[in-house]
């Protein structure tokens, strides 16, 4: 038996036990050791994502193999790992088209046997990623969101003399900005809080305004990207206004409320802009292990609380409160965080 935290209702997350999924000839059995607690995961525990309770969330994480099937390459008992935790089944339309992450069939969240918020999870060897030594268990959780960022990034492809635009500074944008710096572009980060503001300009050493800054008039038409990391509709809006003529905007963010009233679709159709929607990481994980290890420095300057699997419920009021950048969850036995 094991530990495994679920989902059962709004506002409401419990541990319990279930047994510890079996592995077949394609799986490997990981004991989890940390995971991060995602914005998707606190929207469906708070009812607005697009998950049917009961399950159990979790897909920022690292563990250790402990159990293989026969035809599991490239792995070994005992070895750490990170997960990319979306698989597509390389068969349908859009797997041919090499866009996995829109298969109808993806092995996607919650893994396989369960989500990472648990003590083990049993998936397909094909998500397995060997941990580097250089990557500690808090850096091995930042992998995840760095691949979603950085699929953003190439999907905006901006060129070296591009000016670009981040319209919201979480932690989706704030990757997203230090993906485009560590490629050497120049880029302006937008967002509503001081504190985030401020998060991007000591740790990453950027611009970042208010939406109130740019509504300067000389800052009208003057970016040629723009990504949106908000999921506002009211950001989306201003992105369109911001951007000159050509312009790309990239929709990261999940905008929930109706926007078409905000957005001006003139401007759309004027200024020739082109509109691109990003999903998911496809083939960006192993850019963002090497993008994590080249700024480890300044992800590890982030501010992140710790918890113990016991505390989930905790974690997860902690995570939605907005008072720390990342919340951590560590879900090995205490006897065994040592190790």
């Amino acid at each position: 038996m094991m530990k495994i935290a679920i989902c059962t209702r709004n506002k409401h997350i419990e541990l319990t036990q279930s047994p510890v999924p079996a592995i077949d000839r394609e799986k490997v059995l990981l004991e989890i050791k940390t995971c991060g607690v995602c914005g998707s995961d606190i929207a469906a525990w708070l009812g607005s994502g697009h998950k049917k309770y009961p399950y159990t969330p979790g897909h920022e994480f690292c563990g250790i193999v402990r159990q293989k099937g026969q035809n599991v390459k490239g792995l070994s008992v005992g070895q750490s790992v990170l997960v990319d935790p979306n698989l597509g089944c390389g068969n349908c339309r859009f797997c041919r088209m090499k866009k996995p992450n829109l298969c109808q069939y993806l092995k996607s969240r919650p893994i396989k046997s369960n989500g990472a918020f648990a003590q083990y999870v049993a998936l397909d060897y094909r998500m397995v990623h060997p941990q580097p030594e250089e990557l500690d268990d808090k850096l091995a959780a930042f992998v995840e969101p760095v691949s979603c960022a950085i699929h953003a990034m190439k999907t905006a492809q901006a060129g070296p003399s591009h000016r670009i635009v981040v319209f919201g500074a979480g932690l989706m944008g704030f990757f997203t900005a230090m993906a485009f710096k560590d490629a050497g572009r120049e880029v302006t980060v937008v967002d509503l809080e001081a504190s985030r503001r401020e998060r991007v300009e000591k740790l990453l050493g950027l611009p970042a305004l208010s939406p109130v800054d740019l509504e300067d008039n000389d800052r009208w038409e003057s970016f040629d990207t723009g990504i949106d990391c908000s999921g506002n509709a009211k950001a989306v809006a201003q992105a369109v206004k911001v951007l000159c003529k050509t312009g790309r905007l990239v929709l990261a963010g999940l905008v929930l409320e109706p926007a078409a009233g905000d957005i001006s679709l003139i401007d759309v159709t004027t200024k020739e802009l082109c509109l691109q929607g990003v999903w998911l990481n496809p083939f960006s994980f192993a850019q963002a292990i090497e993008l994590v290890q080249r700024q480890k420095t300044t992800i590890n300057a982030l501010r992140c609380t710790h918890y113990p699997l016991d505390k989930i419920a905790q974690a997860f009021e902690q995570a939605a409160s907005s008072h720390t950048d990342k919340v951590l969850v560590h879900c090995r036995d205490k006897d065994n965080l040592s190790e």
